[in-house]
């Protein structure tokens, strides 16, 4: 699997509000319900606040992936958002995190498949020089169009 398979270029974006982790993931279910009307704002909140529960994916190094499931969704939804200031999300590191792939799938989603975008990311994030060349990014297109070239640079 690709993030060109999952990711458009209006599921990227620059910045977000919040002053800790359970804002972001505020923040963050509120992009996703309003690039997908049909999914309410509170399941997804749910389904990846439920996952944090279990271990921060604040992975480090500025790195970090919320997911979660849930029986209200369909399939898999995948944004990105890069905030330039960085939000404490309880990472391992104890740094801020600046680079947020976050996704809620369906509950009868193949694990498989979920696992391979998750390694994709984490793949993109540990052989290329994504964690400094994302600072450059002003847009999110150019966010959006860097992270198909440091996906093709992996492949």
């Amino acid at each position: 699997m690709k993030l060109t398979e999952l990711l458009k270029p209006e599921y990227v974006k620059i910045g977000i509000s919040g002053k800790n982790k359970d804002d972001v993931l505020q923040n963050i279910s509120e992009f996703i319900s309003e690039l997908h009307p049909s999914i309410d704002k509170k399941d997804v909140y749910k389904a990846i606040a439920e996952r944090e529960k279990k271990g921060s994916t604040g992975l480090g190094n500025g790195l970090a992936i919320p997911h979660g499931r849930s029986p209200k969704v369909m399939g898999m939804h995948l944004v990105v958002v890069y905030d330039p200031e960085g939000k404490d999300f309880e990472a391992y590191d104890k740094n801020p995190s600046y680079l947020f792939f976050a996704a809620v799938t369906s509950d009868d989603y193949s694990p498989h498949e979920q696992l391979e975008v998750l390694r994709v990311i984490a793949e993109i994030y540990e052989k290329t020089d994504i964690s400094t060349s994302v600072t450059k990014v002003t847009t999110p297109e150019q966010l959006y169009n860097l992270l198909i070239q440091k996906e093709k640079e992996i492949s």
